[in-house]
């Protein structure tokens, strides 16, 4: 088997803009625990929702009886998302409504744990996923907008649409190569040679939860060989790779699928990643400090680094 079936985690989270990293805590005499632009969490703020929070998430609570490091480096980053995502809506001239905030309020209380938890930090998600919501709804990516990031990016684009042969043999690949340069359709020969399970939709591969004739780039990228995503790395949309070896499985080409066989799907999975670009664009250009109780804030990454 070439792709394994995708995995979803749902968790009591909001939008992430960028990569946590494990950071190492120290002391801090600092009255706030986090700043973007003019906005601040104060350290008593920060206390108050991370008590809460592990009070109604007891995984938040290491063997030692410490609270651990990534519960809080998550409240800090869901704020820091936040707050972005917030300055683009007012960018944008649009305003969260009370309608907003109970829409996220009706999801988050089917979330274990969230009803649970103290109301500070109720209200803190309820914001956090309201904001969420309406930067989904309103920087949705046009059709047009969709096609270009998915020719320009193939399978860096959010959404990886692949049709894949697999054969045992260096000899049976280099059959295969010739058959698909003399012009025969992938598709069908996938169907004829291929061996893995994907054989019978012309190669297609598929999440096998969905349907869909896309997969989500990130779980995708967690389950395939590094050799497969070597192959990946500068396929054109529309054009077939070179042949390479997955050592133990055999020999493949990948075909990047046209825009046009997949624009469903990929608007499926990445038609929201608007709202990740909005909020991205504005902390390019924010003003965020982190206190080093929690790491070290680079712009150039949009994200934690640990404190040296």
């Amino acid at each position: 088997m070439i792709v394994l079936t995708s995995r979803r985690l749902i968790a009591l989270s909001v939008l992430a803009l960028t990569t946590m990293t494990a950071v190492t805590a120290c002391s801090s005499v600092t009255k706030d625990a986090v700043r973007f632009n003019d906005e601040s969490l104060s350290n008593s703020e920060f206390d108050d929702l991370l008590v809460g929070y592990a009070t109604a998430v007891p995984e938040a609570f290491l063997t030692s009886g410490n609270l651990d490091i990534a519960a809080a480096q998550a409240i800090v980053q869901n704020w820091i998302s936040t707050q972005a995502i917030v300055a683009a809506l007012k960018n944008a001239g649009v305003e969260i409504t009370d309608e907003d905030r109970s829409v996220a309020l009706e999801a988050l209380q089917a979330e274990p744990g969230f009803t649970d938890a103290p109301q500070v930090v109720q209200d803190f998600y309820v914001f956090a996923g309201a904001a969420q919501g309406v930067a989904n709804r309103e920087f949705v990516m046009s059709a047009d907008d969709l096609e270009s990031l998915y020719n320009e990016n193939g399978a860096r684009s959010g959404a990886v649409c692949l049709r894949a042969i697999l054969v045992e043999t260096k000899d049976e690949i280099d059959t295969v190569s010739v058959r698909l340069g003399a012009g025969e359709d992938f598709a069908a020969i996938a169907q004829e040679v291929s061996l893995d399970s994907s054989a019978a939709n012309g190669g297609a591969l598929q999440d096998q939860t969905t349907g869909s004739g896309c997969l989500e780039q990130a779980a995708f990228e967690n389950q395939v060989t590094p050799e497969f995503l070597t192959a990946l790395a500068n396929a054109a949309v529309g054009e077939v790779t070179a042949a390479f070896e997955i050592a133990t499985v055999g020999w493949v080409v990948i075909l990047v699928r046209p825009f046009d066989e997949v624009a469903g799907d990929v608007a499926g999975l990445i038609a929201s990643n608007g709202a990740v670009e909005a909020g991205r664009a504005v902390l390019r250009e924010a003003k965020v400090w982190v206190s080093p109780e929690y790491g070290r804030w680079d712009a150039s990454i949009l994200g934690l680094v640990p404190v040296s």
